[in-house]
């Protein structure tokens, strides 16, 4: 079953510090030297294998569709490369995916740069790909993440026990399941507040779609980019 049902496919996106984009190929080295990070991968993802640039290279002859997720690059305007972020298993009849991310660096973990990343993802998921709900998995002793996610907005939905198995500690640990409708997304004031702050525009509201007989042909390209992107 294929990943996201718009024909068109928005991989880009933008706030005041940072923009996220597709992986690419060229992006290799950056990933492999994060996946290198023991404690960056402990809080991302403890059973992920990094790719080749020729890996990457030979998933772009498959369509997003066929792959069943997309994986995007979060970039400061500064600092460059940052983290990562995607959004994988995606279920078509009930329009929802899984949402991971993760920075790199311990100093970008606590300065409002994961809620900007979250709000461009979630402007995507819910704004470009008409989803109606977001989950994601935490590692339970990452407290950290599981009560930003919390007081972002995400609401906390149970506990999956001895669910996953840390090969290097030889131990199973709990996963905490936190998730957002697009109703709560919506609805949830501070969203909306953080959004005006950090993208410039309130993500929350839905994109007017205008018939293209509204459009001219000059101003149809000026006015999907200024739409979002």
């Amino acid at each position: 079953m294929g990943i996201f049902p718009s024909l068109i496919m928005i991989l880009f996106n933008q706030g005041n510090s940072l923009q996220i984009r597709q992986i690419q190929p060229k992006d290799a080295s950056i990933l492999t030297e994060a996946y290198k990070n023991p404690e960056f991968m402990r809080l991302y993802g403890t059973t992920i294998t990094p790719l080749t640039e020729e890996q990457l290279y030979e998933r772009q002859n498959y369509s997003i569709e066929d792959l069943g997720f997309i994986e995007y690059l979060i970039i400061h305007k500064q600092h460059g490369a940052i983290g990562i972020a995607i959004l994988t298993e995606y279920a078509a009849i009930h329009k929802r995916a899984q949402f991971m991310i993760g920075l790199f660096e311990t100093e970008h973990r606590s300065i409002g740069y994961g809620t900007e990343a979250t709000l461009l993802v979630l402007d995507l998921a819910f704004n470009a790909y008409g989803l109606h709900k977001i989950f994601s998995y935490v590692y339970a002793y990452n407290e950290f993440s599981h009560k930003n996610m919390l007081k972002f907005g995400f609401e906390h939905e149970g506990i999956l026990k001895d669910h996953h198995f840390l090969i290097e500690e030889e131990k199973f640990i709990n996963l905490y399941v936190n998730a957002m409708t697009e109703t709560r997304f919506r609805n949830y004031e501070k969203i909306s507040r953080y959004s005006r702050r950090l993208i410039g525009r309130d993500v929350t509201q839905k994109p007017i779609k205008l018939s293209p007989k509204k459009i001219s042909s000059n101003n149809h390209k000026n006015f999907l980019n200024s739409l979002y992107y």
